[in-house]
């Protein structure tokens, strides 16, 4: 438990929210609705150490958190989509628990309809497919499986900005839900930015590592990898091993840099 702490990180427009409500007597809410976001990073948390991925950072934002991991990008995507899926997972079962307390008189009616309240409405946000909820994640991973990697985050990306732009238009008089927005905002921007970072990551993985399959696919070019796939190359009439033909392509861009 110490870990964690020593984790957790408040963003400052979770400091700004909960500065208002302090400001405002709303301390039950504040307690309330900052339990509900510690439970559920805690079942990301717990995920993560049950696979072994390093957690670097847990920033608390005023809609949820969002954990930094040091982790490959070719991890079963099984895995990862029970790490996304948890959180949502904890947080149903704690309020959950909420309700056997209040269906048992052990929690006053105000109090449960606080939770009842923060429950819903960050659980239907958080699974909203945009950069970087749990919904985005979900949404990717699954749509991972079936196509090409690269495409999957581009399909990822402009369905993020449609849902961006829903909820604009569904938020624009409310100023508070304006600042999650531009939030999301930036985030997807930085996400936009740094898509070929991460292809580049992607496929140097797999070339420094190794990785098994159990399915295979045919592909002309690097661009078309799947995630979740070992690869056998076309060229020509040709066909290479996903190792080999990642090797060409390294060993030249190596020799390339160097002259």
């Amino acid at each position: 438990m110490k870990n964690i702490l020593n984790k957790i990180e408040f963003h400052y427009t979770y400091l700004i929210i909960a500065l208002g409500f302090i400001l405002t007597g709303y301390f039950y809410n504040l307690i309330i609705f900052t339990s509900l976001i510690l439970i559920h990073e805690l079942g990301h948390y717990l995920m993560c150490i049950k696979y072994k991925v390093k957690v670097n950072k847990i920033i608390i934002y005023p809609y949820g958190g969002l954990i930094k991991l040091d982790d490959v990008i070719n991890r079963d995507i099984d895995e990862e989509l029970l790490i996304a899926i948890m959180g949502i997972f904890f947080q149903t079962m704690y309020y959950t628990i909420i309700l056997i307390l209040y269906k048992n008189n052990y929690l006053r009616e105000y109090i449960f309809n606080i939770y009842t309240m923060y429950h819903y409405s960050m659980l239907i946000f958080n699974i909203l497919p945009i950069y970087p909820l749990d919904g985005f994640k979900i949404f990717n991973l699954i749509l991972s499986k079936v196509i090409y990697f690269n495409l999957a985050n581009y399909i990822s990306l402009i369905i993020s900005i449609i849902m961006i732009i829903i909820v604009f238009i569904k938020g624009i008089n409310n100023y508070s839900y304006m600042m999650l927005i531009f939030i999301l905002i930036d985030n997807t921007y930085k996400y936009y930015k740094g898509l070929k970072k991460l292809y580049n990551k992607f496929i140097l993985e797999r070339y420094l590592h190794k990785y098994n399959y159990k399915q295979f696919k045919i592909v002309n070019n690097q661009n078309k990898m799947y995630k979740n796939k070992f690869h056998i190359f076309k060229i020509g009439n040709n066909y290479i091993k996903e190792k080999e033909y990642l090797k060409f392509i390294f060993e030249n861009l190596t020799l390339y840099v160097n002259n």
